[in-house]
């Protein structure tokens, strides 16, 4: 067999060797025996005798073969069959073993599972037929050199290894140095920087701008020269968005005003590196006036209430004070759209006593309280 299809099959894998040396090797000693008789019966048996024939044998072509006497006439066909059935049983089995080897060969040349020598001589054979050649050499023959990634692999070049059971550790990651105008971070030196953040006044009007006071330190010193950011969150908001910015001093302080506020607001203050104080809320108080007009002998006396930055719908509580100084709710109202609504007074039930009117407070808003008046008498 050609020892360039074989690649070295015969080192590679001795069973295959085996087999291949059984069908492609010469007959052994044992099959030879009675070659030419048989032969010689099988020509007899086909075509007339080219020479006399004797008791003792017959020439075909100068090749004497003895027959016994006594059966010449009926013995050709018989030796024949005789003399063909041992070579013949051999043929079959040899036959069946080769069918049997080349299917299971065949399915796993296709696989590409065969060693890498017989491979390459299925794939000289039947490449026709789509059979691969070894993988090595379609590895030796990829562009620089490169393994071709298949499901599941990684591509890599030839030298290096992969071991994908062993991560790979993360490389120690490079800082560029900060720029000259960048503000220090409060995470480069040790310890954690602490920030605080209060307000100046907690309760403002609406309309008013909030004032935020902070302070950044670490280990109780105060940490100058960083950019401070005052976040904002109002209230019915579910996002922040920025309000301000300020510098902190030597002592690390911080004071940044806010935008105007027509609503409850929520304040955060916060720097680089993820470092923020606590939240503080800053609540609104709506503008609520009183008029009160008087009607006609101070029977029915008009109350109109007005109000500034309320919404339609928000309550407000007619109050009237007591002889001990504290106010008493006498009824309610709702603002409407303008942000306006009005009481009745009975002149005769609360002459000369003092009213005002309460806002309820709201997730808006905080209660406000408007003017008072005094009540005439009748008259």
């Amino acid at each position: 067999m050609n020892s360039d299809l074989t690649d070295g099959a015969a080192s590679a894998d001795p069973g295959i060797d085996q087999l291949f040396r059984i069908l492609t090797a010469g007959p052994a000693p044992d099959e030879l025996a009675g070659e030419q008789r048989a032969l010689a019966m099988f020509r007899a048996n086909v075509s007339p005798l080219s020479g006399p024939a004797s008791a003792h044998g017959t020439s075909v072509h100068g090749t004497t073969v003895p027959i016994p006497a006594g059966r010449l006439a009926g013995a050709p066909k018989r030796t024949v069959r005789r003399l063909l059935r041992g070579p013949a049983r051999w043929g079959i089995r040899l036959a069946a073993a080769a069918v049997i080897a080349i299917c299971g060969m065949t399915a796993a040349a296709y696989a590409a599972a065969l060693p890498a020598p017989v491979q390459n001589l299925a794939h000289h054979v039947l490449g026709f037929a789509g059979v691969p050649e070894p993988q090595h050499q379609r590895h030796a023959r990829t562009p620089h050199g490169h393994h071709l990634a298949g499901p599941g692999q990684s591509s890599t070049s030839p030298g290096v290894q992969t071991h994908p059971s062993q991560p790979s550790k993360p490389s120690a990651a490079t800082h560029a140095p900060a720029s000259p105008n960048s503000s220090p971070s409060p995470s480069t030196a040790a310890g954690s920087a602490v920030l605080s953040a209060t307000a100046s006044n907690a309760v403002i009007d609406a309309g008013a701008r909030p004032l935020i006071d902070g302070q950044l330190t670490r280990a109780g010193t105060g940490i100058d020269g960083v950019t401070v950011t005052l976040i904002e969150r109002l209230a019915g908001r579910s996002f922040w968005h920025v309000a301000g910015t300020g510098q902190t001093t030597s002592g690390g302080n911080v004071a940044i005003t806010g935008p105007s506020l027509a609503r409850n607001a929520v304040f955060r203050l916060r720097v680089r590196h993820g470092v923020h104080s606590a939240n503080v809320l800053v609540t609104v108080t709506p503008q609520v006036t009183v008029l009160l007009n008087p009607g006609a002998s101070g029977l029915r006396d008009v109350l109109a209430v007005t109000t500034r930055y309320a919404r339609r719908g928000n309550v407000v509580w007619l109050q009237v004070q007591s002889a001990n100084g504290s106010w008493v709710k006498l009824r309610y109202r709702r603002l409407n759209a303008a942000g306006k609504t009005r009481f009745i007074l009975s002149g005769t039930r609360l002459k000369n006593k003092t009213v005002q009117v309460v806002l309820v407070a709201t997730a808006r808003h905080g209660s406000a309280a408007s003017n008072t008046t005094t009540v005439p008498p009748p008259g």
